[in-house]
């Protein structure tokens, strides 16, 4: 027979056992339910984190294209977010006598600082090299670069003073052969730097200048200007500059024709309060113009070049004038 004294005992315990449980799942719930907070939090902090970093991306990239790509607009975007980073693909085109030419994508990978990247897109879109007769014909020692999305040529710069050699394009007789219906951007490279308001004076009135092209040379040494022997003790010479290296300038927008001087200072400004990828150059220019004054001002802007646009018949008013050294064929389209 059961004492009563371990019956209530039994029933005790069974008390003991039930609230333990209750205990244990209630726990359980709280440590999942913080969990998932926890979690959430950190996945929208993550992500507030990472848009931040796009953002910041995008406009570095679109003000850097600006001032790097003649006569080269943005047509829209694409944002590839992974945890913490990503990867942003820009498409552009360029306006050749108010017709558009899409040309191309370019990528750029951002993340946020302080962490990995662990966006599984890259890479990037260059030009594309092919032996031109002409060239070839003339002994040229490099190739003329191409859009790799559209075929169309690459514009290329001489920078004034440089020994290329006597290998500098003039595109001129191409344009003469294009016919009629057809309109292209040229880029001039000039003999000498110019002034803003001297370049407007001595262009013909039938081109458009549509992007002027900026010295900011600092180191004629660092940009391998001079020539030099090779491994074979051969002599190399300098080759035309691209969008890909070293050229900066200004020039209208597809919404706003007028240019001065001071939108370029304005960008190169704003690019140094990004604090971004392109900060050094940006220094690195900002104290070229400026020489020991505080702030650059617009005297200090000299233009080696300029982009413009005509029908083929408006840009063979270029022959023969005095200040150009180069002509280089870029986009071609046509008028209608």
């Amino acid at each position: 027979m059961t004492k009563p004294w371990e019956e209530d005992d039994k029933q005790f315990g069974k008390v003991i056992k039930r609230a333990k449980r209750k205990t244990w799942i209630r726990n359980i719930l709280i440590s999942l339910v913080a969990s998932i907070v926890a979690i959430t939090l950190v996945q929208f902090g993550a992500l507030q984190l990472t848009y931040r970093a796009g953002d910041k991306a995008l406009n570095e990239e679109w003000l850097h294209m600006t001032m790097t790509s003649p006569n080269e607009y943005e047509s829209g975007y694409k944002n590839q977010t992974g945890f913490l980073s990503g990867t942003l693909e820009f498409s552009s085109y360029k306006i050749v006598e108010g017709v558009p030419v899409p040309w191309g994508s370019r990528m750029a990978e951002y993340k946020v600082p302080g962490f990995l990247k662990f966006t599984g897109l890259s890479g990037n879109i260059g030009n594309v090299t092919v032996v031109d007769p002409d060239l070839k014909a003339k002994n040229y020692m490099y190739y003329r670069p191409y859009n790799a999305s559209n075929g169309q040529r690459e514009l290329m710069f001489y920078v004034p003073g440089v020994d290329y050699n006597g290998k500098i394009v003039n595109d001129l007789d191409l344009v003469g052969k294009m016919g009629v219906n057809k309109a292209a951007e040229m880029a001039i490279s000039f003999d000498k730097d110019y002034s803003l308001d001297e370049v407007r004076a001595m262009l013909p009135g039938e081109v458009t200048p549509v992007w002027y092209w900026v010295d900011t040379f600092d180191n004629r040494e660092t940009f391998n200007f001079k020539p030099y022997k090779d491994e074979r003790g051969e002599t190399s010479y300098p080759t035309p500059m691209t969008k890909t290296f070293g050229v900066y300038g200004f020039g209208v927008r597809p919404d706003w024709e007028q240019v001065e001087v001071k939108d370029f200072l304005q960008d190169l400004q704003f690019g140094l309060k990004q604090k971004g990828r392109y900060t050094k150059e940006y220094e690195r220019i900002n104290n070229y113009l400026k020489k020991d004054k505080q702030q650059p001002d617009e005297s200090d802007v000299r233009l080696l070049g300029v982009v413009v646009t005509g029908t083929a018949e408006e840009l063979q008013s270029l022959r023969g004038q005095s200040y150009v050294r180069a002509v280089a064929l870029g986009a071609v389209t046509e008028t209608y």
